[in-house]
């Protein structure tokens, strides 16, 4: 009986082999294939995809600017502040207000420029006041924003040059008065100390 098993298992077998001989070898040759090709792929060197961050806003760095604290403050002085900070910002970098400051005469949202000059005046004193704020707090005319009548009534300049100054706006540093020709030297030496961004 031992050898009827194997005999009649074979006798089952290979007539369903020979009927089926196309089949099994097209499936056989497609394994083959998949394998070659599965084999290719892995093989070959993939292209190295490197990607590259932009630039950190938050770890940037934050530009400064400079600007001189006068009057009735606790610590009047130089002092190094964020692009984007206020009059407030430099009057709590220079240890706050005296208790003589005019504390009606300031504009603390104002927003400040490199260079700028922030005068307190004391109780009683003269303020010298204007539209756009700039003047009020810091007793200078901004050329970015001072009136044709603030403009005129800085030494040297008539009506024909302050036209010429608002109509070149915006400047990015006083200097710039001599450098575009708004001015002349001798006239930008008397202003310089008067005039603001």
């Amino acid at each position: 009986m031992e050898d009827s098993v194997p005999t009649s298992f074979q006798e089952k077998i290979l007539p369903l082999v020979k009927e089926n001989l196309l089949i099994i070898a097209l499936f056989s040759g497609g394994l083959i294939l998949l394998g070659i090709g599965v084999i290719q792929m892995t093989g070959q060197k993939q292209a190295k995809i490197r990607f590259e961050s932009g630039t950190k806003v938050e770890g940037s760095p934050v530009a400064k600017i400079k600007v001189d604290v006068e009057g009735e403050v606790i610590k009047p002085g130089v002092y190094e502040l964020s692009s984007d900070a206020r009059v407030q910002d430099a009057l709590i970098s220079a240890g706050g207000l005296t208790s003589n400051a005019n504390r009606k005469a300031i504009n603390l949202a104002a927003k400040l420029a490199d260079g700028q000059k922030i005068y307190v005046p004391a109780q009683g004193e003269a303020v010298m006041t204007s539209t756009t704020g700039i003047k009020g707090i810091t007793g200078l005319v901004s050329i970015n924003s001072g009136t044709q009548a603030e403009l005129e009534e800085l030494p040297g300049i008539g009506p024909v040059t302050a036209g010429k100054i608002i109509d070149n706006r915006p400047y990015g540093s006083v200097q710039e008065l001599l450098e575009r020709k708004i001015v002349g030297k001798t006239t930008f030496e008397k202003i310089k100390d008067l005039i603001t961004l």
